[in-house]
């Protein structure tokens, strides 16, 4: 028996989205599509295990910064096929409140939730072409091994997963359980904690006791139904249905 978690010591939310039954009581195979965040931290071993899984094919949705600023080099005798298709500009209004929400020792629950929705509702504006591209490549047998990437594993890359199950006629009750289990694989409440100690300790150093709870840094870190059903509803704004943008990006 499979497990859906692929336990890398250089990533905390790697895993599987086989298994999952199909509105016409078909299951998706195991092992042919996983998801994950970035590769850049992964361990010999990690490489061997992926090998091991014989990963025929990367596709990289980090933008042309991440991707630059965080390459994967792997280390071992069979590298897969790489796609770099990102979904977003760096330099776009999004990424850039991102990074100041970062930098920033002051924010809140709301303001960090709201700022992730219209994350994953620019999502769905721009992502079109490199959601094309990534389907292209994903639906054909001959390339499996899928493994797909962003940089933390939980937004991009869980969009990918969405309109990959979508496609293979998933329901979407299930989609939004795979999607939520990124809180329990990827340790958000955990990751969230750390960040909130964090940021008060480097508050202090410049005379504040306050930065962010752990309850605000948890959609950075973490993931909300909100999230996904906001990218679902900016489909449906622009395309009118999650099927006629299937059709539109060519996925019979």
């Amino acid at each position: 028996a499979y497990g859906r978690v692929i336990n890398l010591k250089g990533t905390t939310n790697t895993r599987d989205i086989g298994g999952y039954q199909t509105s016409d009581q078909r299951y998706l195979r195991w092992r042919q599509i996983i998801r994950s965040e970035n590769l850049a931290r992964l361990t010999t071993a990690d490489f061997q295990k992926l090998e091991d899984i014989r990963v025929k094919t990367v596709i990289d949705l980090r933008t042309d910064k991440e991707f630059k600023k965080h390459p994967t080099v792997w280390q071992g005798d069979n590298p897969p096929r790489f796609y770099h298709f990102p979904v977003g500009d760096s330099n776009n209004d999004w990424f850039n409140a991102q990074r100041k929400i970062m930098s920033n020792s002051r924010f809140t629950e709301k303001q960090a939730s709201e700022h992730m929705v219209r994350g994953y509702q620019m999502f769905a504006e721009v992502g079109q072409a490199s959601f094309q591209n990534m389907m292209e490549i994903v639906l054909d047998p001959l390339n499996w091994p899928v493994l797909i990437h962003c940089s933390a594993g939980k937004d991009r890359a869980a969009v990918a997963a969405a309109l990959i199950m979508e496609a293979l006629a998933v329901d979407r009750e299930i989609i939004m359980e795979d999607f939520m289990l990124t809180n329990e694989i990827g340790r958000s409440e955990e990751k969230a904690a750390i960040l909130a100690k964090e940021s008060r300790s480097a508050g202090g150093r410049r005379g504040s006791k306050r930065g962010p709870s752990a309850d605000a840094w948890f959609p950075i870190v973490g993931v909300q139904p909100e999230m996904l059903k906001a990218f679902y509803a900016k489909i449906d704004e622009q395309h009118g249905s999650m099927d006629a943008f299937l059709v539109e990006i060519r996925v019979d």
